[in-house]
């Protein structure tokens, strides 16, 4: 692969997706050196997104994941906390997570850098899990396996005594829809108007007390996967395993259904998934009344911030297959939202 010329980081920010990738694939083939895996190891794209994820084959070895970490979203320590509790929970829980894999260096955590990205980035390698997502054909059952699992991670953090402070985001009201958003302003998602700004921020304004009623003691607030759906499970051989801590952090319990219910937010069942979810929970930990009264809310707080992911990632092929059409059913969510809670 040739050489691409260096680059700024508003240059490199402002190509096209493709474009961006065919840059970030240099840095994966200067990742096998860093491991001592051999320099014709297999590379290929698995997903891009937050991170640009790839799967490794080297000749004669089981497979592997290298993530490469986008910039300016988790500092080192950040990482480092998420792989951490991820160790901890394949080693005190039954859920498998893939497990990460140190360099020469004995390090987890690598720096990466090749003149064609504009800056260094840190970067991952961990085993690869078998398995396959639930099927979208018994989204019942997927629900099911998504509450337990879900229960045993908050088993987990609730008691965990980490050798070190969790460093990790902290996904409350202001860091979703307030003046600091870490996905992104909601008031920029596609297909925008005045009209939907006005409609949207009732909702926020009537969200925020709901939410934050709920408080921050510890039964309630902790340590999260925060992107805990169906996509970010794989069942194998009756064992489940869990992927994508990139977006762990410190927030309510609660909310890891609401994002269980990502992109479903309209479909007709959602009460019958919510219903599945919750009974599994809490087989294994009990929520409080005002937890399950405030389940809207929290689906709502949700959308809201799929809406900003969508409208500061608008180039990624997921939000153009949401496109502008998910803002507008988020404005009749809403509405119906108003009109019961109101």
């Amino acid at each position: 692969m040739p050489v691409a010329q260096s680059i700024s980081p508003a240059e490199f920010a402002a190509l096209s997706t493709p474009r961006q990738l065919r840059r970030v694939q240099q840095l994966a083939h200067r990742a096998p050196a860093l491991y001592g895996l051999p320099s014709d190891s297999e590379i290929s794209l698995l997903n891009y997104s937050e991170n640009a994820t790839y799967l490794v084959r080297p000749p004669g070895r089981p497979p592997l994941v290298l993530r490469i970490n986008r910039p300016g979203y988790h500092p080192r320590s950040h990482i480092a906390s998420e792989l951490e509790w991820v160790r901890a929970l394949c080693r005190d829980t039954p859920v498998k997570t893939a497990a990460p894999i140190a360099g020469r260096d004995g390090e987890f955590i690598q720096h990466i850098w090749h003149p064609c990205v504009p800056e260094p980035r840190n970067c991952v390698l961990m085993s690869f899990l078998p398995g396959t997502e639930p099927d979208d054909s018994n989204r019942m059952a997927a629900f099911a396996l998504l509450g337990e699992t879900t229960a045993r991670l908050h088993l987990h953090a609730a008691s965990w005594k980490p050798a070190t402070a969790v460093k990790r985001h902290r996904w409350d009201f202001d860091a979703m829809l307030g003046p600091r958003p870490l996905w992104g302003k909601w008031q920029h998602g596609l297909g925008m108007t005045p009209a939907k700004k006005r409609h949207l921020s009732r909702l926020v304004t009537a969200l925020r007390p709901k939410v934050e009623a709920i408080g921050e003691t510890r039964p309630r607030f902790g340590l999260i996967h925060a992107d805990l759906r169906a996509a970010n499970i794989l069942v194998h051989q009756g064992e489940v395993s869990v992927i994508d801590f990139d977006d762990c952090g410190f927030s309510w319990f609660i909310y890891d259904l609401a994002a269980a219910l990502s992109f479903l937010e309209t479909h007709p069942d959602v009460p019958a998934y919510v219903d599945a979810w919750l009974t599994a929970y809490q087989r294994i930990r009990p929520l409080s009344r005002a937890e399950i009264a405030a389940i809207d809310s929290f689906i709502l707080l949700r959308r809201m911030l799929l809406v900003a992911w969508i409208g500061s990632h608008a180039d990624t092929p997921h939000a153009k297959a949401m496109g502008p059409e998910f803002t507008d059913a988020t404005c009749h969510l809403a509405e119906n939202h108003l009109s019961r809670h109101t």
